[in-house]
Formats: structure tokens, C-alpha cells, sequence
């Protein structure tokens, strides 16, 4: 299986190792943006240093340098970035050899203009590249767009139509950098939107351009040609309302103690002197194996996950515990707080144990487990588990709003999921809904809540309604629902629209329909074959839903057949708009039952409740959302990188004969010391005046 860590990882190293100076030797300055790819990536200062001298911040006071080593800039193009470098060869002797220029993504015209003004760093200038880390890869098998905030507002609000331009081309050179590191050379398809239709336009011309130009590229025929799937957020809007029971999903959804734009979890744990004390640890995969491999986990089987490897620890140390302290699991965490060294162990285990026994009591005041399965009925087109019909959804969807348990978001969270499913409510039905929860006109949150289910209509679904007699409106959906399957939690039968298009497409391309999500070139030869002997479609709906049991993946194959070692398939499905952790764990899903690379990319995830504070802004005046692509930067460099630049006179142009004035005449440039009279000296000749003297 493909790693897209350990990939840029490689691809990072590689390059920096690539960069040849004289004797080896080879400063790295960095920023706060490669910092932050740094620890997506597990790339210590530790690590870096048997690659490279030294590591230092470009805006660092205690940055030295060394004017006989060179040095090598990882940095974000900017004006900052590019003034700063410029201070450090204003100096003489500078403070490097020489620059090696190693940018994060493509520097447009305008900086690169700037760039070449420079007086200093150009002259001292080997090398500068473009590293093209156009992603930046969170997971895995997920990687993030670089350098798009707030992506609903930017795709989606009126008022941000003018950066759509800019957002459509970083997607685009997202999506290529991917395909260059993979070295794939994908089967374009897209969900059938001007937005999609958009992106994949120009990722494919992106992509033959590279091709044309990249002879290298693309040279491994080994793997079976990959597929890129293009949709954006409409393509489903049951998946970012629901509550989920995973690990992770739910982690996000409940938790106020996850940061999730660094994704560190803060709790408090017991140390071995009976103190609480304040902790922090990233919920990352490459920083913690526990994490990875629970992730995606129902919260019931990481309990028991957790739990046991407790107990493991205990028992693989009996002397150094007092067991009959243990009275129920809960106890566990104390004695594990009084177990002395194991300090990597302790920290991981410490931390789950933590956040899953928080998740647990949320859900147990909120009961939500109780009343999830209604959700599940209304995301599963009214079918219940057994997959009869439900009678009286309308019913129970009263009895959960007249719960007192759930909170009120949980329940404008069903609401809308309601009003999906029925195709629209009228107004008044809204504010009947919103009064019966406690929700009424004078409420604080009352006006942002109808600002809220009238803003989705912005996303394609106009769940408002102008009378009674107006239709539902009409939206092909792509989740679907597992049914008649207890190996399957009643709470977690939905199958967000991502895992059932990548389902479809990775079992027979031909039962993804094509109206929907058109191939941006011709169909594939070998497609067209297939539908002329008129195979696959049958065969593959049946193999299509018996994937569906994510508990079987034992009988995928019997320990007596040959494993399959040859390299396997890759399919890309990228989400514009943002994407839910469910819809994550979907394509991981995948992946393991298709036994197929499957990579998942977006531009930003989304939990519940920042899904619905993000819609309620889609109407919102620019100035009130602060995007970043409206920040104003400072490009002046700190003050200090100046002070050890010696001053500089500047070469005369012209010779100007200043008047002396009569009193400055007098004036002595050194200072006053007795001088004794001068005698005259006498007029030196040359050797060749005394031989003329001769002559005569």
C-alpha cells in the first residue's frame, strides 16, 4: 500500500540532498509554513541534520551565518521572504557563500518580478526551484490543497466570485503535483457541476502539458492506469449533519479539548505524585500508531482496544502495580497514572483513555446513540435497518425534538436532515419547528438559524419551500444505506456518496453513470470493448453490495490462493468545498476491501458544527468573513537582521567642486600637535636631467 507521508517525505530529503556545495556543507532556512509541512511529516530538526548543517528560521534573531558556507532557502514565496534574503547579502562579506532558492509552490509573475528587482540575492543566487508541495498530506491517504481558506466561502459566496479564479488553479496545481509525485497519469472524471467541470477542464489540460514536456513522466506501465474523480460539496449533503459513532468522526464532532487546525488534543491526566497535571498530544497518525489504527474504529471497540492494552502493560509488570486497586475500568487510568517509566506507552494510552471516556459521557448526557438511528432512517431514504419503509418518520422526528437531552444543535441538525429528505418545508414549518425546541422569535440564535436553512439553498438544495404547493425538489442522490446486516451498527448504516461512487468505480467504471460524472476526454478503449460484448454491469452490482459488510474482509480471499503481488491499481477522488471525516473513512474503507490504492484529497475538512457556521456566512459581506487571501502583509524584515549590515557609500556619479569657506580653511582635519618649521625641500629631479647636465 501506497503512503502518501512517506512519499513526500522521500521527495522533500531527496531534493535538499540533491543541492551540491562545496565540501557538503549547507545552511537550511526555513519558515513557519515549511515548519508546519515539517510536522505533517514527522521531520524533525534531529532527522534534518544529517542532511543538512544547521536549521534555522528565516526571521530568527539568533540565525547566524557563515559567509564561507552556502545556504538553503525552504521557504514560502513571499515579499517578506524574498526581502529578508536580500538583507542577508547586503552585508560584505555576506552573511553566506551563496543562495540556493528552494520555493514551496510556483511563484507567480508579479513575485517573481519582485524577485529579480532584488539588488543582493540575485547576484549570490546558484539555484532556485520550485518544490511544487502544492498539498499538504494530513494522512496517509488523504492529502489537503495548500493555501485555501475557507473553501465554502470561496467556491460558494457570492461575494468571493472574483478569487474563484485563484482557488481553481491552486486545486488544479494540487491535483497535478500529486499525479507527478505518484507518477500517475489518471482517467479524468467529474461530478457533472460548472464547478467540477471547471477543475477537471483544466487539470487535464495541466496534465498533458507535463506529459508533452516530461518525457520521464509517466514510464511505469506496470500498474493498471489510474482514475481521478472530481466532485464538490453538493454532490452530498446528508454526510455533514450526521452524527457519527467512529472514532475520529466523532472525536471532532463532540470534543472542545481537539484544536482541529493543528489537530492536537489538550486533557488533563494524573501524574505519578497524585497532580493533575495539563497535557498535549497530536492526533496524527505518524505520531501515534494507537491513533492510526483506531481511527476509524465504532467508539464501543476502541474502548476495549484501550482498556486491553492497559491491562497489557499491567501484566507484562506485575511487581510494579497494585492490582486490587482495580476494582472497574475506570481504575485503569489510575494505576496506569502511578506506573513508573513506559513513558511513550503512558502517553498514548493515558490520552485515549481520556478522550474516549469523554466521548462516552457526552453521549451518555446527550443520548445520542439512543435517537441516531432516526437519522439514519432519514439519510436512508426512509428505509429502516431492515430496509422496510418507515410509517411515521415525521413522528419520531417529534420525539427526538421533544427529547431534553439532546442539545440544540443536535436537533437543528435533524431538522435539516428532515427537510433534505422531503425535498423542502415551508417557512412557517421552520419556525413551528424552532418554537417547538425552544427556539422562538426573541431567541438570540433565532435569526441565524433561518439565515442558516436558507443559505443552504446556495449549496444546490433549496430545502425552503415558497408555499405548499411547490414541489420537492428534484437531486440525484449517491449515498446509500447498508440494510439486513447485523454486523453493522444501527447507528452507522449510511454510505457517504463518496464510498459508494469510488464502489462503483473501482468494481466496473461502467456502473458510475456517465450523464452524472462524465470522462473529461473519450471513454477509455477497453470501456468501449466491455460494453460491446455487453459484460461487467451485472457481475459487478453483485460483487458491489456484498462490499458492503465491513466485518466480512476475512473472506475476501482464502489462505490456500496465491496472493496477488502485483502492483496495484490507484484511484483519486478529490472533494471541492470541503470534506467530513466520515467521508475519509470511506475511502479507506474502500481501499481495504478493493484491495486498491484509493487517495482522498479536499481542500479542507469540515466538522458539523463548522459546516453550519460556514453556510450561515455564505451570504456574509467580504470584509466580515477574513480571508486570508485579504490580509494585509508586512514584507518590511525585522529590524534586526539589519544591525549587522555595515553602511555603504554610495560611488559618486558626477566630480562637484565645492567653495571653501575663508574660516574653514583653518580648520585642521587631525588633531593639533606641536610641528616644527618646515625647511624647503628642494625640487627632486630625474636620473635623466643629471645625464643632460653631464652632456653639457
Amino acid at each position: 500500500m501506497s503512503n502518501l507521508i512517506r512519499l513526500q517525505r522521500e521527495y522533500v530529503l531527496s531534493t535538499i540532498d540533491s543541492i551540491e556545495t562545496d565540501h557538503g556543507l549547507k545552511f537550511l532556512v526555513i519558515d513557519a509554513e515549511v515548519k508546519r509541512f515539517f510536522d505533517m511529516l514527522n521531520l524533525t530538526e534531529r532527522e534534518l541534520l544529517s542532511h543538512v548543517t544547521s536549521v534555522d528560521f528565516i526571521d530568527s534573531k539568533s540565525r547566524k551565518g557563515q559567509p564561507g558556507v552556502s545556504a538553503v532557502y525552504m521557504l514560502k514565496a513571499t515579499q517578506f521572504n524574498i526581502n529578508c534574503m536580500d538583507v542577508d547579502f547586503q552585508n560584505r562579506p555576506p552573511k553566506y557563500k551563496n543562495a540556493h532558492v528552494l520555493f514551496l509552490v510556483g511563484i507567480g509573475g508579479t513575485l517573481s518580478e519582485f524577485y529579480r528587482s532584488k539588488r543582493f540575492v540575485t547576484q549570490f543566487t546558484r539555484s532556485v526551484k520550485m518544490l511544487n508541495m502544492n498539498f499538504m498530506v494530513k494522512e496517509s491517504q488523504y492529502f489537503q490543497a495548500y493555501d485555501i481558506d475557507k473553501p465554502l466561502q470561496l467556491l460558494f459566496n457570492p461575494n468571493c466570485r472574483d478569487l474563484i479564479d485563484d482557488v481553481v488553479e491552486r486545486t488544479v496545481r494540487a491535483l497535478l503535483t500529486m499525479c507527478v509525485m505518484t507518477g500517475e497519469y489518471p482517467i479524468v472524471r467529474y461530478y457533472n457541476t460548472g464547478l467540477c467541470r471547471r477543475i477537471a477542464t483544466d487539470f487535464q489540460e495541466s496534465l498533458d502539458d507535463h506529459a508533452r514536456n516530461n518525457e520521464d513522466f509517466f514510464t511505469d506501465n506496470s500498474r493498471p492506469r489510474s482514475v481521478m474523480v472530481i466532485a464538490d460539496r453538493t454532490v452530498d449533503m446528508f454526510a455533514p449533519f450526521l452524527h457519527e459513532f467512529t472514532y475520529q468522526a466523532m472525536a471532532y464532532d463532540l470534543s472542545d479539548n481537539i484544536t482541529a487546525s493543528d489537530d492536537i488534543y489538550t486533557y488533563e491526566v494524573e501524574n505519578e505524585a497524585g497532580e493533575k497535571q495539563v497535557k498535549k498530544t497530536p492526533l496524527l497518525d505518524i505520531y501515534d500508531e494507537d491513533w492510526a489504527q483506531t481511527k476509524h474504529q465504532h467508539i464501543t471497540d476502541v474502548l476495549k482496544y484501550v482498556d486491553g492494552k492497559i491491562n497489557e502493560l499491567i501484566a507484562q509488570n506485575p511487581k510494579l502495580v497494585d492490582r486490587s486497586k482495580a476494582k472497574n475500568a475506570a481504575d485503569l487510568g489510575l494505576i496506569l497514572a502511578h506506573l513508573s517509566g513506559f513513558d511513550e506507552e503512558r502517553r498514548r494510552y493515558a490520552a485515549h483513555k481520556e478522550l474516549v471516556t469523554e466521548l462516552l459521557q457526552i453521549n451518555s448526557q446527550r443520548k445520542l446513540a439512543e435517537w441516531a438511528h432516526i437519522e439514519q432512517n432519514i439519510a436512508g431514504f426512509g428505509l429502516d435497518a431492515q430496509g422496510h419503509k418507515c410509517k411515521h418518520l415525521t413522528d419520531e422526528l417529534i420525539e427526538v425534538l421533544a427529547r431534553k437531552e439532546p442539545d440544540t444543535l443536535d436537533k437543528i441538525r435533524c431538522i435539516i436532515l428532515y427537510a433534505i429528505f422531503r425535498g423542502g418545508l415551508i417557512e412557517l414549518d421552520f419556525i413551528k419547528l424552532l418554537t417547538f425546541i425552544g427556539v422562538n422569535e426573541e431567541h438570540e440564535f433565532f435569526h441565524s438559524f433561518m439565515i442558516l436553512f436558507k443559505n443552504i439553498g446556495m449549496l444546490g438544495i433549496n430545502i425552503i419551500k415558497e408555499d405548499p404547493k411547490t414541489k420537492p425538489f428534484k437531486k440525484v442522490w449517491f449515498s446509500d444505506t447498508i440494510i439486513d446486516d447485523p454486523n453493522v451498527f444501527d447507528t452507522s448504516r449510511y454510505i457517504p456518496a463518496v464510498g459508494n461512487i469510488l464502489s462503483k468505480i473501482i468494481t466496473n467504471p461502467l456502473l458510475l453513470d456517465e450523464e452524472s460524472f462524465p470522462y473529461v476526454k473519450d471513454k477509455p478503449i477497453e470501456l468501449l470493448d466491455e460494453e460491446e460484448l455487453g459484460e461487467g454491469p451485472h457481475l459487478a452490482t453483485q460483487n458491489s453490495t456484498s462490499l458492503r459488510k465491513t466485518r466480512h474482509r476475512a473472506n475476501w480471499t482464502k489462505r490456500n490462493e496465491p496472493v496477488d503481488r502485483s502492483p496495484r491499481q490507484r484511484f483519486f477522488f478529490y472533494m471541492a468545498g470541503g470534506i467530513t471525516y466520515n467521508e475519509i473513512k470511506s475511502a479507506y474503507d474502500q481501499s481495504l476491501l478493493k484491495n486498491k490504492d484509493v487517495f482522498i484529497g479536499s481542500d479542507g475538512i469540515f466538522t458539523p458544527r463548522s459546516f453550519m457556521r460556514s453556510i450561515e456566512k455564505l451570504d456574509a459581506p467580504r470584509e466580515e468573513l477574513h480571508l486570508n487571501d485579504d490580509k494585509k502583509v508586512n514584507d518590511r524584515p525585522p529590524e534586526f537582521l539589519f544591525q549587522d549590515i555595515a553602511p555603504t557609500i554610495e560611488r559618486p556619479t558626477h566630480v562637484q567642486r565645492v567653495p571653501i569657506h575663508p574660516d574653514q580653511s583653518k580648520q585642521q582635519l587631525t588633531p593639533e600637535k606641536p610641528q616644527e618649521p618646515s625647511s624647503p625641500k628642494k625640487k627632486k629631479r630625474s636620473k635623466f636631467n643629471l645625464f643632460k647636465k653631464k652632456d653639457k
